[in-house]
């Protein structure tokens, strides 16, 4: 009996200590791959006008936990977006796009990282800018809803931006760089025919 009683309290204090640290507010953050290792992309070799690049959306619960969330991302000029993927298994309802604006609920309340969407997209100068989260246009905020009862709105924060051509941070290669010499709009369009 007393192991039991041992082992049920060293659970409910390892479950303490998980809600413990989760921060006060949550983050939306984008990254450069799918385990959150890099958010900053090397500058693309000189000679090869366009890059493609991998952006990931992770949302970090704060300590209410996550249930929706709502938030838009903001792409530099010299970005073109492409396909999306958005976490089929986690999402139960979403409306929007991350450009457009983007709202998501989820199956079950979040307690740790999660990621909602992946998106293709083109580099197409050597120019250091960055993507950024940013307010939903349609809100004018960037917020989660918890899981507290009734789950309320609660503002998050903005975490990590997605740098360009920067290697100030720890970064990774573009996946392929297309092409030498200065991009055309036919060879841009060719990269989005199947």
């Amino acid at each position: 009996m007393k192991r039991m009683l041992v082992l049920i309290l060293a659970v409910l204090g390892l479950s303490a200590a998980a809600l413990a640290a989760l921060p006060p507010r949550g983050y939306v953050s984008l990254y450069a791959d799918g385990a959150r290792n890099y958010y900053a992309y090397c500058p693309i070799p000189s000679g090869y006008p366009i890059a493609k690049i991998e952006m990931w959306v992770w949302l970090l619960p704060g300590e209410n936990g996550l249930l929706c969330a709502d938030f838009a991302v903001g792409y530099p000029s010299n970005v073109i977006r492409d396909r999306i993927t958005y976490n089929a298994a986690l999402i139960s309802t979403s409306s929007g796009t991350l450009f457009t604006g983007y709202s998501a609920c989820l199956n079950t309340c979040q307690w740790d990282w999660c990621w909602v969407a992946h998106q293709a997209l083109y580099v197409t100068t050597l120019q250091g800018t960055y993507a950024e989260i940013v307010p939903h246009p349609a809100l004018g905020v960037f917020q989660f809803f918890n899981c507290a009862p009734g789950h309320p709105a609660e503002p998050c924060l903005r975490g990590t931006n997605l740098y360009l051509n920067n290697n100030s941070y720890p970064c990774v290669l573009p996946e392929v760089a297309i092409g030498a010499g200065e991009p055309t709009w036919g060879a841009v369009k060719s990269l989005f025919s199947e």
